[in-house]
């Protein structure tokens, strides 16, 4: 071969080497595609349906990947006359949105409201990290949407010790006054501040629900929203207003039992039995003389004391009467009934 001929061999190879200016080894195409998004859900209120997934954290080929560029939602809509069970989904709409500023293993929502009554819709999700890079279909959802139930009203909240009992009235018919067929049960939310609400439990049957195991003297907020279950479709409907109250132990504890009176150099000393009781927190004293009919307060004692000398007796020579009641550590505290009255002559 001449030098000339080598010449252009090796700037063959070179161009060969260098070819479109490419630096590094081409990507395989499964390293950045990204795994199907599995966890697809959906949440129904009054207002339409709040879709939910999470942004995927790997490739197909395993490696961790942040990407992504896009999230493709897909819609369907079947009036009840054209749904098929056993048929393809038919997906009429498509709705891109914006990945930027989202990274791997975030909760995305999407809020749909453009529903019409008495038709079925499903929805998936595909994510795209590129020109022709998308993911395989997502999990789908479906439901049946139908006209929502109004708010409960007339809530009441009746306070107790630890727990609050609500009430409402029955809700009978949709917003469009049509007569509810379906059985109607109710779902409770709790908030400590009055914003976020969260679910208590499961919807109930009936018009009450418990809530228990609260902290006395802290303020909870509830609202309740009316249930009904079409085919296979939960359908919450609008949130009733807020209530608010504060558990409260109305509980009082029992008085002494056994106590007597004992005359001292300074006054009459009175002396009572320990209440076997949790939660008190001391005692009152209470005095009346003769002819008269209501008691008077005189002291107080803390729970670790069972006596009290009363130093502020009438002049005189006269006949009083002495009760103890026990009083607890809410607060305010409950007082409990008179003890039996004992009598001290002077």
């Amino acid at each position: 071969m001449s030098r000339f001929g080598s010449a252009i061999a090796l700037c063959c190879l070179l161009l060969l080497f260098a070819g479109c200016g490419r630096k590094t080894l081409p990507i395989p195409p499964q390293a950045a595609i990204p795994v199907p998004i599995a966890d697809l859900s959906r949440t129904l209120d009054d207002q339409g349906v709040t879709l939910n997934w999470t942004y995927p954290a790997f490739a197909e080929s395993g490696e961790k990947i942040d990407n992504i560029r896009t999230f493709t939602l897909y819609k369907s809509e079947a009036a009840p006359e054209d749904f098929c069970p056993d048929c393809p989904v038919q997906y009429d709409t498509v709705i891109t949105l914006s990945a930027a500023g989202v990274q791997p293993g975030a909760k995305l929502t999407y809020a749909d409201t453009a529903l019409k009554k008495d038709y079925r819709y499903t929805y998936k999700v595909v994510s795209g990290s590129g020109w022709n890079i998308v993911s395989d279909d997502s999990n789908k959802v479906a439901f049946w949407w139908e006209t929502p139930l109004p708010p409960p009203i007339g809530l009441t909240l009746q306070v107790a010790d630890q727990r609050l009992i609500l009430g409402w009235q029955p809700v009978t018919a949709l917003y469009d006054g049509t007569p509810v067929t379906e059985p109607v049960r109710y779902q409770v939310f709790r908030s400590n501040k009055g914003q976020e609400f969260a679910k208590i439990g499961e919807p109930v049957d009936g018009l009450s629900y418990i809530d228990q195991g609260l902290t006395n003297g802290r303020k909870y907020f509830y609202r309740v929203r009316a249930v009904r279950t079409v085919d296979d479709t939960e359908l919450p409907g609008a949130p009733s207003e807020v209530i608010a109250g504060m558990a409260v132990d109305v509980l009082a504890p029992v008085p002494p039992e056994k106590f007597t009176t004992v005359a001292t150099g300074d006054g009459v000393k009175i002396l009572w039995e320990n209440v076997a009781q949790q939660g008190v927190a001391g005692f009152r004293i209470y005095r009346r003389e003769a002819g008269n009919q209501e008691m008077e307060l005189v002291g107080e004692a803390d729970r670790s004391s069972f006596s009290y000398t009363d130093r502020s007796l009438p002049p005189g020579k006269t006949t009083l009467y002495y009760a103890v009641t026990a009083i607890d550590d809410a607060v305010p505290p409950n007082e409990s009934a008179f003890s039996r009255e004992i009598e001290f002559a002077r």
